[in-house]
């Protein structure tokens, strides 16, 4: 009974193990079959897509290229990914860049210089003692025709000049008329009558209505910038009593390098670009290039050569520097971008592609000349390539933070 019961109990423990082994077996088989079938359904769908791809290409082509999109975007280095949304909220703005007409540019340094028409002075009228306007003062308002002082040549010594000329030209004048009549009836000679008209002339030169009332007046709209005399003081007629500017120059200098003296003939316009103002035009404000310098101005010597500018309503004064854009000849298919559109980074410039809807990427360039507007390129942008023409510094943001605005995603 011993070893019947010891084999009965050896058959079960053999029969369990070989039944768990086959269950294991099994459990690996249908694991496997389910592997299978997957892989036959991942074929199966496969093959559906290239049957789809024949019959249904736009549909096909579309999932494969927004795939692609997807794998470029998430590997491909240098690109920039910007929501449109926020892309309008910073003001992101793209041209489109094609050839055009673009003049020949100089930048150069230039300042801000008086003409004479600048500057004035006002003159005494008539001998005598100064007194100047209630409240005249270096910069009182000065209108045209408006008083700096009153000369008065009451009580000097030797009388008024002035009314003893006006004296003179009236007893002049007195004589003439009895000349005249004389002569008309044949009483006088034509001798007399001439000598009688060339005294009249003579005391009319020595007399000055308007020195009569013995006021100075300004010969311009401006400011007073001198007093050139004390309350009190004795003058004599012409001269000078106060100084009057207009506070701004009306001449702007560009002073180019001696190596474009060959071009400096041709160039007939300018821009200029003060610190912290627009950009203007000189022919756009009624200004032209003058022929030689204004009054009181000197060519500068040595390395540079000056040329001059009208420029009404600059708004700045003498001797303020700014940057000049001397505009030449005219040039035809030149591929320039706007000069907002420059990035420039570590000496380098570059400018942002705009490749694919809301995605860029920065592209090197080679710049040439500028006119302060709009800057030429040389290399590295084609014709045709739309790129970020405002809001450059928005884009340059998300290149170097590498965050996706969000709300926006590529997990498909």
């Amino acid at each position: 009974m011993r070893l019947s019961h010891i084999f009965l109990v050896t058959a079960a423990i053999a029969f369990a193990g070989c039944a768990h082994t086959h269950r294991e077996h099994e459990h690996e088989h249908e694991h496997e079959h389910a592997e299978a079938h997957e892989h036959e359904h991942e074929n199966g769908h496969e093959h559906a897509e290239g049957h789809n791809h024949d019959h249904e290409h736009g549909d096909e082509g579309h999932a494969h290229s927004e795939h692609e999109h997807e794998g470029e975007h998430k590997d491909a280095p240098g690109v920039i990914v910007m929501h449109n949304e926020a892309a309008a909220r910073f003001g992101v703005r793209t041209e489109v860049a094609q050839p055009g007409d673009f003049n020949a540019v100089v930048k150069c340094a230039g300042q801000v210089v008086r003409s004479g028409a600048d500057d004035a002075v006002a003159s005494a009228p008539t001998a005598g003692i100064v007194h100047f306007a209630a409240g005249m003062n270096p910069g009182s308002k000065a209108a045209r025709g408006s008083v700096i002082a009153v000369i008065d040549a009451s009580g000097m010594s030797g009388g008024d000049a002035n009314e003893a000329a006006k004296a003179q030209l009236a007893a002049a004048e007195a004589e003439l008329d009895r000349i005249q009549d004389l002569y008309d009836d044949r009483l006088a000679t034509q001798g007399e009558l001439l000598a009688a008209q060339a005294a009249v002339a003579k005391a009319k030169a020595a007399y000055s209505p308007s020195a009569g009332n013995g006021r100075v007046t300004s010969p311009i709209n401006g400011t007073v910038t001198t007093l050139l005399v004390k309350e009190g003081s004795y003058v004599n007629a012409g001269d000078p009593i106060a100084s009057i500017g207009t506070g701004e120059g009306s001449v702007l200098r560009a002073d180019i390098p001696q190596r474009y003296y060959s071009l400096a003939p041709s160039f007939t316009d300018m821009r200029a670009q003060f610190a912290n103002a627009p950009v203007f035009t000189v022919s756009e404000r009624g200004g032209h290039r003058l022929s030689g310098a204004p009054a009181g101005e000197t060519a500068i010597s040595g390395a540079y050569i000056p040329v001059y500018f009208t420029a009404a309503g600059t708004g700045m004064a003498a001797g303020t520097p700014f940057t000049a854009y001397l505009i030449g000849v005219t040039r035809q298919g030149v591929l320039t971008v706007p000069v907002s559109a420059l990035s420039e980074q570590q000496g380098n410039f570059f400018v942002y592609e705009n490749y694919a809807p809301e995605h860029y990427r920065k592209l090197p360039v080679k710049t040439g000349a500028s006119d302060g507007i709009r800057t030429e390129i040389v290399s590295g942008l084609e014709p045709g390539t739309t790129y970020v023409a405002e809001g450059v510094s928005a884009v340059r943001l998300s290149e170097t933070s590498g965050i996706i605005p969000q709300g926006h995603t590529h997990n498909h």
